[in-house]
Order: C-alpha cells, then sequence, then structure tokens
C-alpha cells in the first residue's frame, strides 16, 4: 500500500500572505510567525500580486489576514494554483455571515484576532496535511487513469487480433446462425465453424469459466486445434481429445471449457454431438413442432488429462434446427430472482421457425426486464441442411505458385490394433499435402482416400453390409456393429499406398488399398449398377467421378484409383 509522502519541511513550505498596503504590527507579527518557524513567505498586498506569485512558482499555502478580503477573487486564486491552495483566513470576529462566505468559496480555517501563535501554526500543519493528501489522491488518480488509457488500448488491439484470429478461419453459411452478446470486451463464449474435405459440418460452442480476457486467454489455441484439424478431416471425437489434452496441459486448475462440438452428416442424414457441461441443447422439427433435448453426458474439457468420450447419434432432416445455447440465458433472472429456464426457450423458439431468434431476445428481455446480464449470452442455430448443404459448395481454388511434381511412393500398413485407435486417413492426406503441396486438390484426394479406406473397413475387415444403412434403426445399428466388431476382432489389416508420377499437364496419384476381408464379387458390379444394385451405392458412383481410373482385383479385396491433376 502506497502511503502520502512525509510531512515538508517548514524550508520546504512556501506561504503566501495577503495583507493590507501599510499593515499595522499584527500582519508583522504574522510574518515573524511565519519566518521564525523557517516558512518560505511572501507578502502581497492585492490578488493580481498573489495570482502573480501563484504563476510563478508552487505556492502551498495563502493566509489572507487584510479587513476587506476579496471573496469574488477566491475562485481566480484557486484557478492560478498548480494544485489544490488551501486558505486560511484572519478575521476580526466569527459571525454567521462570514461563515457563510468561508463555506461558499470553500475557505479551509479561520482564526481571530488577536491570533494564537500556536493555533496558527496548528491550522498551517492542518492544511498543508490536506493539500499533500490531495496532490497525492490526484497523483493517484493520474496514474489510474493513465493505466486505463493504455489497457483499453492494449485490450483493444488485443481484441482485433483475437477476433481476427477466431473469425479467420471461420465459415460463414447460411446454415449457422450466431447471437452472442458479452459482458465484456473478451467474451468467455466462442461459436467456431468449419466444414471438413468431406462435406461434414462442424460446429463448436464453448463457455469458459470466467469472463474478460482470463476467460478467453485459451481461445486461440483451441480456435487453431479445431480449425486445424477439422480442415485435415479429422472426426469431432479426435478434436475433442485433442482440445481436451491440449487445455489441461495449459488451464490452471480452476479453469476448464463447457462446450458442444457437433458435426453434420449429409451423406447419411445425421448429426453427431459431443456434450460437455453445457446445459441441454434442443433439436426441434418445425414441421410438426416436436422437439428433442439433449443433454450432457460428459465433464467439461481441460479437467483431466484425457476423456472417455460419450457421442450421441441422430437422423436429421431439412425441417429441423438444433438449438445451442450457453448457461448465461438459461440463468438470467427477473426481479424475484426467477431463472429464465429452459421451458421459456422451448416456448419462445417454438413459435415461430422464421422468428425464433426474435422471439427468444424479446421473451428474455421481458423476462429480465431490461436489467443488466451476469454472464455471457451465447445463441447457436444450427439448420440440418442435409439436403441443400449450403456449406458444401467448392471454393475457389487459390492462385499458388507452380510446384514441379515429382516421383515418390509412399506404404503404410494399419492391423487391427492401430485400426481400434487411430483414423489414418487425415494423417496420410495430409503427408501428401506436405510432399506434393496440392492444397487446391485436398477434398478431392481426402473424398477418394475416405472412401476407399472406410470401404476397406467396413466392408472388408469388419464385413458390414452397407444395406444396414437404409434406414434410420439400421443406420444406428451400422455403427453400433462397427464398434462392436473393431473391438472383437482379434486379426485384420489395411495397406494404403501412394505412388507419385509426374505428367507432362501436371501429376498422376495413384493410390492402393489392400484389406485382409474377403472380398466381393466385382465382375457383377457392372450388371448390378444397371439395375440400380451397386455394391457400395453412391461411394462407388462417386470415386469413379473423382478418378481417372478405379479398378477391383483379385477378390475384391484390392482396388487401385488412378487421380490425374492439372497445374
Amino acid at each position: 500500500m502506497n502511503h502520502p509522502n512525509p510531512f515538508p519541511l517548514p524550508a520546504q513550505t512556501f506561504v503566501v500572505l495577503l495583507e493590507d498596503a501599510g499593515a499595522n504590527s499584527n500582519a508583522d507579527t504574522l510574518q515573524g510567525v511565519l519566518r521564525a518557524q523557517d516558512f518560505r513567505c511572501a507578502v502581497a498586498t492585492t490578488t493580481e500580486e498573489v495570482i502573480e506569485l501563484l504563476t510563478g512558482a508552487p505556492v502551498d499555502l495563502l493566509i489572507i489576514a487584510c479587513r476587506d478580503w476579496p471573496w469574488r477573487q477566491v475562485a481566480d486564486i484557486r484557478d492560478a494554483a498548480d494544485s489544490y491552495l488551501p486558505i486560511i483566513l484572519i478575521a476580526d470576529d466569527l459571525t454567521d455571515t462570514l461563515l457563510d462566505h468561508c463555506a461558499t468559496v470553500e475557505i479551509d480555517a479561520v482564526i481571530c484576532r488577536p491570533v494564537n501563535q500556536h493555533l496558527l501554526l496548528l491550522k498551517i500543519r492542518s492544511s498543508l496535511k490536506l493539500r499533500m493528501l490531495y496532490q497525492h489522491e490526484h497523483a493517484q488518480k493520474t496514474q489510474l487513469l493513465d493505466y486505463w488509457q493504455t489497457s483499453d488500448l492494449e485490450h483493444e488491439v488485443a481484441a482485433k487480433l483475437f477476433n481476427d484470429v477466431l473469425k479467420a478461419d471461420f465459415l460463414e453459411t447460411e446454415a449457422v446462425a450466431v447471437v452472442m452478446s458479452p459482458m465484456a470486451l473478451f467474451n468467455g463464449d466462442l461459436v467456431l465453424v468449419a466444414k471438413t474435405p468431406e462435406n461434414h459440418l462442424h460446429v463448436l460452442l464453448g463457455d469458459f469459466t470466467g469472463h474478460g480476457l482470463s476467460a478467453s486467454i485459451a481461445a486461440t489455441p483451441l480456435a487453431d486445434i479445431f480449425y486445424g484439424m477439422t480442415r485435415k478431416g479429422f472426426d469431432i471425437n479426435e478434436i475433442v481429445t485433442e482440445i481436451n489434452a491440449k487445455l489441461y496441459r495449459m488451464l490452471p486448475a480452476n479453469r476448464f471449457l463447457a462446450a458442444t462440438v457437433v458435426a453434420l452428416y449429409p451423406e447419411s442424414s445425421s448429426m453427431k454431438s459431443i456434450t460437455c457441461g453445457l446445459p441441454e441443447h434442443f433439436l426441434v422439427n418445425h414441421a410438426d413442432n416436436s422437439f428433442l433435448a439433449i443433454r450432457s453426458l460428459n465433464i467439461p474439457l481441460g479437467i483431466q488429462p484425457s476423456i472417455e468420450i460419450e457421442e450421441q447419434l441422430h437422423r436429421v432432416s431439412e425441417n429441423e434446427r438444433l438449438y445451442l445455447l450457453t448457461d448465461g440465458i438459461f440463468e438470467a433472472e427477473n426481479a424475484e430472482g426467477e431463472l429464465f429456464g429452459g421451458e421459456r426457450i422451448l416456448n419462445a423458439i417454438r413459435q415461430s421457425k422464421s422468428e425464433d431468434i426474435r422471439n427468444l431476445q424479446a421473451s428474455l428481455e421481458a423476462h429480465t426486464g431490461g436489467a443488466v446480464q451476469k454472464d455471457d449470452n451465447t445463441l447457436v442455430i444450427l439448420s440440418c441442411a442435409v439436403d441443400s448443404v449450403p456449406w458444401g459448395r467448392r471454393e475457389a481454388r487459390l492462385p499458388r505458385q507452380r510446384i514441379a511434381a515429382t516421383t515418390w511412393k509412399q506404404v503404410m500398413e494399419f492391423d487391427i490394433d492401430s485400426l481400434r485407435l487411430i483414423n489414418p486417413v487425415p494423417l496420410m492426406v495430409n503427408t501428401v499435402m506436405e510432399v506434393q503441396g496440392l492444397q487446391n486438390y485436398r477434398q478431392d484426394i481426402f473424398m477418394i482416400v475416405s472412401e476407399l479406406f472406410a470401404n476397406a473397413l467396413d466392408h472388408g475387415v469388419l464385413g458390414l453390409d452397407s444395406d444396414l444403412k437404409s434406414s434410420p434403426e439400421g443406420f444406428m445399428h451400422f455403427y453400433a456393429m462397427k464398434d462392436e466388431r473393431l473391438q472383437q476382432l482379434q486379426r485384420g489389416r489395411i495397406r494404403l499406398s501412394f505412388i507419385h508420377q509426374a505428367t507432362e499437364p501436371g501429376g498422376r496419384l495413384v493410390v492402393k488399398v489392400l484389406d485382409s476381408g474377403n472380398g466381393f464379387d466385382w465382375r457383377r458390379r457392372n450388371s448390378m449398377r444397371k439395375r440400380d444394385e451397386a455394391y457400395c451405392g453412391r461411394g462407388i458412383i462417386m470415386l469413379e467421378t473423382l478418378c481417372s481410373s478405379l479398378v477391383y482385383h483379385g477378390c475384391g479385396n484390392r482396388v487401385t484409383a488412378v487421380f490425374d491433376w492439372q497445374h
């Protein structure tokens, strides 16, 4: 704690004595008393002389000893001082009128004639202490104001950089609407949106403990993980696992992230969610006004070094919307301390599909009565547009420096233990990107490798029938059987090889996949396709569209896909 400066020595104190011209011995006595105590003393006979002395050097005290003293000039005298100027009045007697005048112009002390020297010195010391305290307070106020201004400027710069980082890779799509109402310049809530090379849409809604800068400090590395892994095609399970590990390493023990991560899969009209500590979310079908409450099944992220993820899988349609909310909306209070709650949220958003946001905001404002919010409030609306897929439009290819095609080969093989733990597709595709610089073709290559790997694992190694996914119940059963067989199977392997060669227009990437399964009768595939009974449905058709050639070998457990690219 800072303390005021020690009381100044008399020799360091400059006192101005305003007295009448040709003052009597009483004035001489005042000057004598001051100088006998070693005060630096200057005598003035007019207010103009006082102001001139004030503008020439810092004056610590003014003593007015004249009989007819200048009430109206006191304000001018104070304005000329460098800081607060204590004033002591020497008067003939104390009248109510005199005291009223002193209160009006804020005289610090009044002494009656004849002047008691001990009382005068006591009043001088008290007035000087008042000036010293004022100067100390003024210095602190100035220092605090400078700090606030510097802090505000630094926060504005940091907030701009922070928002630029979060928005740099944010996918703007009509399928996602975001309404944020932060309490401070920095927001403890964050929303991230991105798509995978397979056109799966990933959405993250997070709520860090606390508010302001301290609450959002980990948002940047979190966004880097989310956007980077989504761009490389990782599943949200792997993304959540990595985010949890990162937050556990960098956050203090009393900080964590409540979050929900959602993946929307258009090809199967399904949605997967991983809920970690946020309040319930609502999946509303506006066609029949039905709804499903999706509750949290996992602990918030960053509390434990690893997390056993429990996911939720739902079939969705074009008429459905997912409403993701942070706890600030649920816990908004009215004057009686009653929480807004989930029932009011549901009633508001189910009134009208086109006015859901406006209805919710109006209902929330009516409940709180416009009171100051106590937490960051964020609402995310995800339109389950699995038919139109507005986020799936191809982006314009970025102009890139011409990279000479090279000849190289890479082979990796995964046994059943590896297949239980990792998805090698993002790793393999990212390696291809790094070696050859084919970022403009990342989506095509990813979809080719992903489909080949999925066929090899699901239908080859695990022996699952894709016809199971033809109904909502079968779709859920397919993935349940997949997890079960992955855990139970003792043997199995998949080998992926990538061979790249230079061509005159660009290059050729040959992808070969071998699995340990029993294969299928690929020779009948063409005839089956004519009767719309293709073995692997739309996956094979997509592969043949993207690839220059697609050839099966042997019993069908070996396939070669050729992808030609141009500069």
